[in-house]
């Protein structure tokens, strides 16, 4: 070959090279979240040919990673523009607008690209991730469903199932979804984990059965303590019927004179969305003396992210023979690592009578596992809404509670606690049963 020809055709070769290997090295870093350093060797490689589909996409999936959705979707609108009908940009352009929430356009995408190609398997998984990103189990189902007929050996569908059966509460179905998957790939972690959350999730219907004891210096009691029913009504939406007799075992007034002070509630949990989370409920108290007041509770949380919730509520009790009451509430939830959160909380009530108002703060030390056993440790320090000639109007105390769940229809609940305030103290001890119907 003729020196003049072969030295351009070997500079040639190596650049093609060195862009080769700085693409490589840019998906590289896209891959591991370092997306300004992908972005500088992207955009090197794009000044000198603003055309290399490769680059583009590249950018494309590194924008998108970003949270940049914008110029992401401007990358690949770009590959199309050079070939209108590039598969992969279909594929990036969908992606990336379900990732910014904007679910109607990605499922547009999606459909162009079914359109190009019949049947296509990717089309129909961003379909399906589509409509389980936006909330739509049973369409999920029916897309995941379908693939796994078509790629048996594709844990990640079988994953994407179990995903859509638990937006339908259906944990069982999940359960199958994922045992079947991890037939095929006994080590793989998402599925592994999935499968020991399911075991911790609330069922479509619970029955919560309560019994207790709690002993005074003089006196001690046994009980029925409370029994709820709940149930799943909709999505997004629990409602629960309660009979509560937790005060008759939790005042040592009321232990130490045998008196009772009996609750009849109803009530829902609605989650607008995976941030807010609200509980409203209604019932009346019926109090020693033939005293009957009306009680109105709520609480409100909200999930600032997967380290940080923050919940507030209390409740407001009126009667026609006695003062009104009240009892307001915050705490910060921050879970310190998979399996430890710490809660602290501040409490404000005013009682019935009482000179003044009671202030408390509590820490809750919450331990937690995937398969759902639970144990809650704390304690709590505060001042009683005493009058001024009492000079000492501390408060503490401090408890245990634990969820146990032995099956997947019967956990077991414990519950211990010691309080000392002026004028009595009272240890309480409570066993409860769990019974859940899953779908």
């Amino acid at each position: 070959m003729d020196a003049k020809l072969f030295l351009p055709a070997l500079l040639f070769l190596f650049a093609q090279t060195l862009f080769g290997q700085n693409l490589a090295e840019a998906k590289r870093l896209a891959e591991a979240s370092q997306h300004a350093a992908a972005e500088k060797i992207y955009d090197a490689v794009l000044a000198k040919n603003p055309d290399d589909i490769e680059a583009l996409m590249g950018a494309g999936y590194n924008y998108s990673w970003w949270k940049q959705h914008e110029k992401a979707r401007q990358q690949f609108e770009a590959v199309l523009a050079i070939e209108p009908k590039n598969t992969d940009a279909l594929v990036g352009q969908g992606y990336n607008a379900a990732w910014a929430g904007d679910y109607e356009i990605a499922k547009n995408y999606f459909q162009k690209l079914e359109q190009l190609q019949p049947g296509s398997a990717e089309a129909q998984k961003g379909l399906g991730y589509v409509a389980l990103w936006s909330g739509k189990g049973q369409a999920a189902e029916r897309y995941f469903e379908h693939l796994i007929l078509a790629n048996p050996e594709e844990i990640e569908f079988y994953i994407a199932l179990a995903q859509a059966n638990l937006l339908e509460n259906e944990a069982k179905r999940a359960r199958i979804a994922l045992k079947s998957g991890l037939l095929i790939d006994p080590a793989n972690p998402v599925a592994s984990k999935l499968l020991e959350k399911t075991y911790a999730l609330a069922a479509p219907v619970e029955l919560d059965i309560w019994g207790g004891y709690s002993a005074t210096d003089s006196e001690s009691r046994f009980s029925l303590r409370t029994v709820q029913l709940t149930a799943q009504v909709a999505k997004p939406l629990r409602v629960y019927a309660k009979y509560d007799n937790s005060l008759t075992l939790d005042l040592a007034s009321l232990v130490r004179n045998n008196q009772e002070a009996q609750a009849f509630s109803a009530g829902g949990v609605m989650a607008w969305n995976s941030e807010f989370i609200s509980r409203l409920e209604y019932g009346v108290r019926l109090l020693p003396d033939n005293v009957n007041q009306q009680l109105v509770s709520g609480e409100q949380v909200v999930i600032v992210s997967d380290k940080l919730s923050v919940k507030g509520g209390g409740f407001y009790g009126f009667s026609t023979k006695i003062a009104d009451e009240w009892l307001a509430y915050g705490s910060v939830r921050v879970p310190l690592t998979s399996w430890f959160a710490a809660e602290p909380y501040y409490f404000l009530s005013k009682v019935a009578d009482a000179p003044s108002t009671e202030s408390r703060f509590m820490l809750n030390n919450q331990f937690r596992t995937p398969r759902g056993y639970e144990l809650n440790l704390g304690f709590f320090y505060g001042k009683a809404g005493v009058g001024e000639e009492v000079t000492d109007k501390n408060i503490y105390g401090s408890y245990i509670t634990g969820i146990l769940p032995f099956s997947q229809m019967v956990w077991g609940q414990v519950s211990l606690r010691y309080e000392k305030a002026p004028f009595q103290e009272l240890f309480a001890a409570a066993l409860g049963v769990k019974l859940r119907l899953e779908k």
